[in-house]
Formats: C-alpha cells, structure tokens, sequence
C-alpha cells in the first residue's frame, strides 16, 4: 500500500487475532514458565509424565499417561500462590461442575484435579489428537484461501450443540479459537471449560489474558469477571464467526478489531448483518439466543446454495457437517501438535513429582451418587445402581440425587449424567404399568364372578361365629383383681409400659457449641469428647467410697426399681452411662445437624425424647418440637437414637430427655 503521494507506508499491518499458537505461549521448544517435570515422573500415584507440551504466562501442559485408566492425558499445573482469595476454592467447584457434564462429542472431558505438591495444583484433561480452530484458519490463509459459509456455520452450530448443554450449569466466558479443537476425526470440540475463565480471572488482576486483551470475550466481563453468563458466549462466537467471515481476519486490538466489523458485515445481507450486530450489543440482556444466531447463518448459507449436510471439501476446514450428516472420512492430518492450546493462563514455581489429593470425575463405575429416600440420603451408587433401583421401581424420576464431586442435589431426570437414560425409560414404565393394570382389571372381575356363589357361605358361618362369640361373652366369669405390679413383672419386659417421668440429659456447652459449627473439624471435636470424657473418669475415680458409679444405687437420676427377679444382676442404668453412649455416637448426630444448619442457618437444637428397655434397646424416640417432627433432620436424629444400643439394665422403662 503506497500514500498519495507515492511515499510507502511505513506502518506495520495489525496483528490479527486468529494466529497458529496462542498470545504469550511457548511451544515444546521453549523452556517451561514454571513447574519442571522429568519424563518417567509419577503424579499422583497415577500420571507418569511423557513429555512437555508448552506453556504460557501461567500454567504449564504435559503430556502423561494415567496408568489408572490405561490413556493419555494433558496435566495443566498452576502454581497454587497464583489462586488467591477464593480462586482456589472457585477452581475446584467450577472445575468438578464442568466435570458433572460427563461425556459429551463436542466437549473435551476433565478427568480430575489434585496437587502435584504443597505450591502446584493441576487439572487433567482428556488428550486431543488435531489442531486448535485458530492454527487450522491461520493455516488456510497463509495459503490463501478463504473460509466460507460452510465452516462457519459448522462452527458455530457443533458450538451451540454442547452449549445448550453446558449453559443450563454455567458459562464458559473465554470462548476463543485457541479454546475450539478439531480432533483427527474431524469432529469440533470446546477446550477449557471453568478452568479457562478461572485462570483469565487470575491473570486480570496483573493485566494479562484473554479478558483483558482478547478481541472475543464480552465487554461486560473485561470490567468485571464475575458478570458471567451464556450472553458473554454468545458474544463470543459472534465476533468468532465476523473474524471468520473476513479474509484477512480481524486485528488483535479491540478498537480496530471494533472499527473492522462493521466493515466485514457491510457486505452481507441485512438480516445476517443485524444478528451479528445484536449479539454485540454492549448489553448481554439485548443479545439474542444462541439457536437464533445460528438460524439466521443456515438460512443465509443455504440461500447461497451452500451443501452444509456434505463433508468438507478442499480448503474447507476439515469438520463433520453440523446437519444431516453423511458417512464420510475426515481429511484432518495425521499430525499433532507439541503444545496443547491454554488461553493465556498463569505461571509459577518449580514442582515436585509426587501428590495428593488427586480427585477423579470422569469414572463411570465409581460410586458417587446418594439417593434420597424418605428424607434420608442412600448410597454412594453407581450409575449404573441408581439406573437399576429405578428399573425396579424403588426410585422415579423426580427422586432427589446428590453428586459427591459436584456437591449439587437435584431431581434424577434433571442430573444430565441420568437425563436421556430416565427420559428413555419413562415411556417403558408406562406402558408396562398399563398392562399390569390390565392384567389386574381382569383378575378383579374373574374374582367377581366367581365369589359370589360363596358369599351366602359366608354370611351363614359369620353368623354361627357371631353366635359362639355372644354365648362365650355371656356364660364366662367375672375377672379377678390382679395388682399392677405383679402382672407388669410377670410379662415380658416388651410389654412394660412406657414411662411417665423423662430424666434431662445434659450435654457439656462447650461441645455443643462445637457440634452446631459448620467449620469445626472433626479432630476439635474428638478432642473435646475425650476431654469431657477423661473429666467424668476423674469425677467418678474421686466418689467417696460410700458412693456408686455405674451400675451401683447413688449415682443421681437412675432407675431404682428393680421388677425383673435378678437377670440382670440388679443393674441400675446411670446418666454417666447414657451420656458416654450419645457421646459416642456424635459424629453420626453432627451430621444431621450440620445438614439442617445449610438449609435453616437458624437452626438452635431439637429435643429427643425416648426410653430405654431393660435390654438396652431404644423405644418411643420423638422429636418434642413439632415444627421438626416431619424435617430431615427430625427423621434424621429418630433415626440415629433408633440405632442406639445401651447396657442392660434392671426395672422399668427409662425415660430420657435429650
């Protein structure tokens, strides 16, 4: 290009934003910019490393092979001083959110995420033979040629495919072309998902990454990251089809990248034009759906007469078609390249090689459902249990799951890892409950017609019965008083009635302020239970001699009465024994609480009234306070005082207020 006045321009062309390697990473040629691994290194007791990939300003890629699940897989290690504030906790959740989608054809799978060593973290992911969307268009136009319509739409619809999905859970917020992969067998898939938008969120607060440089992310989310929603997608693929739309591609600047799109979609027609320009609109609420964005871009391929159903031809990017697919083999190259594309992540220190703490999300035999049943969680189940209890009609599709990994409770048809299965077995269900009902139907009108003949039988032999039971009512004498106490102490101690009086058992405060905080540990409690628990010992050891422990007649609130003639050795059941008993079961206590404290923050205690038979066993345990009786956590602790086991002891039932 030359001025007016014949003078050439010195001024370098703009830096366009679709290149073969990512903003600021370095390939396997490049020192790592951080945490160096050998190969033959084991991670985790799982991950042997093979050999480095790349890395960029944060994080640092190696191949490994998981001798667990005989694969590959991509380590993305991050130096855990980086993860500041609640980044750390933030990774995990969306990272084991991610994880929860399972399997998807258009979604690279996260295999799990643990710690390399007390300073790096990593995330493992599924290894993809292919190329990044950006190297392969780079490619293209190194070698002038365009991308058209076809790709574009393929595109965008494989994008929207998972992201119908993935947007019903949570956003993605880095979609770029360095964060779209194209596997050998030519299908597109999304690369990063939580991971990605966690990472950029690190390095924004420094002044580096993809939400604070890259042309694709929405501006909602440059001045704030946590402004996250599918909107900030659309956006995304928006400016990702514009940059395709254009030969040359659109320059990394955001206000050039800006000033060019208008150009670009000058032109194309007018309702193309103004879709795209919809979903940049600088407010995510005016930006349209994702299906209407992609829509308008079949409808205006297919009237250009563009075969969006038929394989890639030459010089069309190497993607099964989006619609109506045919049988074809992909034309994707063999080769595979050395750095597995992260946008822009974060780096740091050196790491070890061995770790802990490796969580694992991608199993499908791995039990980690709860199944909730009469208020009551049950499990942990496999999939493959929770799909045969509804086979078996135990469960249905509206019964209440939690995921482990994920933390998340929901209706089983709504956890995306049961929905096409239960939605498949639903009409199954259905009709083999109306042929039952059917078979029931006939049996009940067979039953009909065949009883009548005996119902004058039985009219008659009811009426001699009737008879016997009047003359046995008349002629039989009249009972003889018999003491109260004589007749309970001749019966089984099962048929003792329950009793009056319910004795107060008092728990240190101190540990009940313990079992009603969420971020107490379990190691804080066991101290405080053995130190309660060493403090009754001491008590007991100093009773003057005179006195009884246990087991003897003074040791205050016990059962003094004495009905079953010495089987028990006249055995007298102290408060000190019911104590240690409850004590010893708080953990289970603990989490019936704890579970009512995340739904009920004000939640201060129940009160537990029960008794205790001679044998120790546990009987009429209520929940005094009404407004808990039918909560989880009323049935919960019922449940846990029904279990209890106590020593036997002599006398009455012993009434116990908890």
């Amino acid at each position: 290009m030359s001025t007016e006045s014949g003078t050439p321009n010195s001024s370098p062309p703009p830096i366009s934003a679709i290149a073969t390697s990512a903003p600021g990473v370095n390939d396997a040629r490049s020192a790592p910019k951080g945490p160096t691994l050998q190969t033959g290194d084991i991670i985790s007791n799982r991950y042997m490393v093979n050999r480095y990939l790349g890395s960029s300003d944060g994080a640092v890629s190696y191949l490994c092979r998981d001798n667990k699940r005989d694969r590959d897989a991509v380590l993305k290690i991050i130096p855990s001083n980086l993860l500041v504030g609640s980044l750390s906790s933030d990774l995990t959740a969306q990272v084991q959110r991610a994880a929860a989608l399972g399997q998807h054809p258009n979604l690279s799978s996260i295999y799990g995420m643990g710690k390399v060593d007390a300073q790096n973290v990593f995330v493992s992911f599924e290894f993809l033979h292919g190329y990044s969307l950006s190297r392969l268009v780079a490619k293209r136009r190194e070698a002038g040629r365009n991308v058209d319509l076809r790709d574009i739409f393929t595109v965008l619809k494989h994008s929207a495919n998972i992201l119908s999905v993935v947007h019903q859970h949570m956003a993605h917020g880095v979609l770029t072309p360095y964060n779209l992969y194209v596997s050998r067998e030519g299908v597109l898939k999304i690369n990063n998902l939580a991971f990605g938008h966690v990472t950029a969120r690190m390095l924004h607060a420094v002044g580096k990454g993809p939400l604070f440089d890259s042309i694709y992310v929405a501006p909602e989310m440059t001045i704030d990251p946590e402004q996250l929603s599918p909107a900030s997608d659309v956006y995304s693929l928006a400016m990702i089809a514009i940059d395709l739309l254009n030969p040359e591609g659109l320059p990394a600047d955001r206000q050039l990248a800006s000033r060019a799109t208008s150009k670009v979609l000058a032109e194309y027609p007018p309702k193309m034009t103004q879709m795209l320009m919809s979903a940049l609109d600088a407010h995510p609420g005016r930006r349209p759906a994702l299906a209407d964005l992609v829509r308008v871009i079949q409808e205006e391929a297919e009237r250009q007469g563009v075969l969006l159903g038929h394989p890639p031809v030459d010089g069309q990017l190497p993607i099964k078609p989006a619609v109506a697919p045919e049988a074809v083999e992909s034309n994707v190259q063999e080769e595979e390249e050395d750095i597995f594309n992260i946008p822009e992540l974060s780096g740091g220190a050196s790491g070890s090689k061995q770790a802990a703490g490796f969580a694992d999300f991608g199993d499908e035999d791995e039990e980690r459902y709860l199944v909730q049943k009469n208020g009551l969680d049950y499990g942990p189940f496999t999939k493959e249990k929770v799909f045969e209890q509804l086979y078996a009609d135990e469960i249905n599709e509206n019964t209440q799951v939690l995921d482990r990994f994920t933390q998340e409770r929901m209706a089983l048809e709504d956890m995306y890892a049961f929905t096409a299965g239960v939605r498949e077995y639903i009409p199954k269900r259905e009709a083999r409950r109306q042929a039952e009902a059917e078979r029931r139907a006939e049996i009940q009108q067979k039953v009909k017609q065949g009883g009548v003949a005996f119902l004058a039988v039985g009219i008659v032999a009811s009426l001699v019965v009737l008879a016997g039971m009047i003359y046995v009512l008349v002629t039989r004498p009249d009972p003889q008083p018999f003491p109260m106490e004589t007749a309970f102490a001749s019966m089984d101690y099962k048929l003792l009635p329950p009793p009056k009086d319910f004795e107060e058992v008092k728990v240190d405060k101190d540990l009940i302020s313990s079992i009603f905080n969420p971020k107490a540990s379990e190691e804080e409690i066991a101290k405080k239970l053995k130190k309660i628990r060493r403090k009754r010992r001491g008590s007991s050891s100093r009773r003057p001699s005179g006195s009884k422990g246990s087991g003897g007649a003074d040791d205050g609130n016990v059962t003094e009465v004495d009905m079953s003639g010495g089987a028990t050795d006249g055995r007298i059941l102290s408060d000190g024994e019911i104590n240690e008993i409850i004590l010893s079961r708080f953990g289970s206590l603990r989490r019936c609480i704890i579970k009512e404290l995340n739904v009920n923050p004000e939640f201060k205690g129940a009160t537990v009234q029960f008794f205790i038979r001679p044998s120790g066993t546990t009987g009429g345990v209520k929940i005094r306070e009404a407004k808990y009786r039918n909560k989880a956590v009323g049935s919960c602790l019922v449940s846990r005082f029904r279990a209890m086991k106590f020593p036997k002891h002599s006398g009455f039932n012993k009434g116990v207020t908890f």
